[in-house]
């Protein structure tokens, strides 16, 4: 069978061939170009409209553009409202099939990367939705390129599960997927890179028997390089496994931490670099003496990179490895600086965080103090007004080692509600017409400055130009 790449080539090029009988577009640019050149510049267009546009302009182009729109599928369309949902189930149910069938045609099928199957809640009765989701697993062997699958809220029968050893997926997604089986050693674990568990702990509960059986499927020792899990039950699964020897990136509730398993659960991961601790909506974390004081010796010796709350960043550190910290949660000053004069051993290289409160006009300066290999500062929040900022950097004696930095900034109070994002960045570029010599004063060696600004994570950028010398700014404001 030819490659996807090379039927499109061939069906757009005897579309081509049709066009160029005709003398209207015998010269055009269209004939001029191979298809496989056009398959290079649509590759640039990253608006979905854009390459919508170029799929309604000719046959040919919409061969060659079409399918880069559904590169990333949805296999249910919304619900209709509920109200009307009783007298429209059959309407939900062939419009779901009609999806169905296009995504899965010869010229669709094979551009399908990434594929999200999302049915109604259960709780509707009204939308049955078990035989359409049979159908679309059986569907799921016609996209040979499929490297990404989601699921949520759909049981996970025997059938169903046969068919994901048939796909070559990478990734995949799990949310409140649960299982009736109770013998899973007719399905061997996955070979899977990228996994993401999301159970609540209703979930846990009513399938606590079932549920590690179930999730242990999605784990390969010789494979996964990045676990995500939102429920600490997921510490008896890896510690029921082989080391994962290739898994880098390690996402886990902060209640793990309170968990006998926690630490021979780590031990699972000899190869990690990357630690998250996720914090549920309030923000609350366990009490330090709920969780482990030290870690053994030899622990984690590749671990660079820690997220999560301040009141464990002198655990993680003590491995004496970390790089990049990125704090979590909002932070009073004077405890960040008490939790930063114990990071000694630590080579530390990045630092981000949220001051909760008023900034202190000397924070700068013991940050650098305490962390003198700092290379990257970011300070995510509260915004800071240019007189502020002209405070803090006027109480800081030079670093020449910092390299990147970045501030949120407060524009000019215009007594509305909501201002246009274009004056918000304009407010941004006269704060730093303001600071810029002190800037520079401080931090010579500076080569990244990013001014944020907004709720809407907004920022304007400026680097230093290797010819100049000067930090030019690299944001366009429109």
């Amino acid at each position: 069978m030819k490659n996807h790449l090379v039927q499109v080539v061939d069906r757009a090029r005897h579309g081509f061939k049709r066009t160029r009988s005709g003398s209207v577009s015998a010269g055009s640019l269209v004939v001029l170009i191979p298809p496989e050149i056009w398959l290079q510049i649509f590759a640039y267009l990253s608006s979905p409209a854009d390459i919508k546009a170029c799929s309604l302009t000719c046959v040919s182009f919409r061969q060659l553009a079409q399918p880069l729109l559904f590169t990333k599928i949805f296999t249910h369309p919304l619900p209709p409202p509920l109200a009307l949902r009783s007298l429209q189930t059959n309407k939900y149910r062939r419009r779901t099939s009609q999806r169905l069938e296009f995504f899965t045609s010869p010229l669709i099928a094979p551009a399908v990367r990434e594929c999200w199957i999302d049915p109604p809640s259960a709780e509707d009765d009204d939308l049955p939705t078990d035989v359409l989701i049979d159908t679309i697993f059986d569907r799921l062997r016609r996209m040979p390129n499929l490297k990404v699958l989601g699921c949520r809220s759909i049981r996970l029968t025997s059938e169903r599960l046969a068919v994901l050893p048939c796909l070559a997926l990478t990734t995949v997604t799990l949310e409140s997927c649960l299982s009736d089986l109770t013998d899973f050693t007719h399905h061997p674990a996955l070979p899977l890179s990228t996994v993401t568990f999301k159970y609540h702990d209703h979930d846990v509960l009513s399938r606590d028997a079932v549920l590690p059986p179930l999730l242990s499927l999605f784990l390969s020792p010789r494979h996964l390089q990045r676990l995500t899990a939102t429920s600490t039950e997921i510490l008896p699964v890896i510690t029921n496994c082989r080391p994962f020897t290739r898994l880098l990136h390690l996402e886990i509730p902060i209640e793990c931490l309170t968990s006998d398993l926690f630490v021979p659960a780590l031990f699972h991961f000899p190869a990690l670099e990357r630690i998250t601790l996720q914090t549920n909506a309030e923000g609350s974390i366990p009490s330090r003496a709920s969780v482990v004081s030290t870690f053994p010796p030899d622990m984690l010796p590749n671990l660079r990179f820690y997220r999560g709350p301040r009141n464990f960043m002198a655990l993680f550190a003590s491995t004496g490895n970390i790089q990049t910290m990125e704090i979590s949660l909002p932070v009073k000053a004077h405890r960040l600086l008490r939790t930063l004069g114990q990071l000694k051993r630590c080579p530390l290289d990045f630092l981000s965080f949220r001051i909760d409160g008023t900034v202190p006009r000397d924070l700068l300066e013991c940050i650098h103090k305490l962390i003198p290999t700092l290379r990257t500062l970011s300070i995510n929040d509260p915004a800071v007004s240019p007189a502020g900022l002209l405070a803090l950097l006027g109480e800081t004696t030079p670093r020449a080692g910092t390299r990147a930095f970045r501030i949120r900034v407060e524009g000019r109070d215009r007594y509305n509600l909501w201002v246009p994002p274009v004056e918000e960045a304009a407010d941004a570029v006269d704060c730093f017409k303001k600071v810029r010599s002190e800037v520079e004063r401080v931090y010579p060696g500076l080569t990244t400055l990013k001014l944020l600004y907004g709720v809407e994570g907004g920022s304007v950028v400026w680097r230093r130009n290797s010819q100049t010398g000067q930090l030019v700014q690299t944001t366009a404001i429109h």
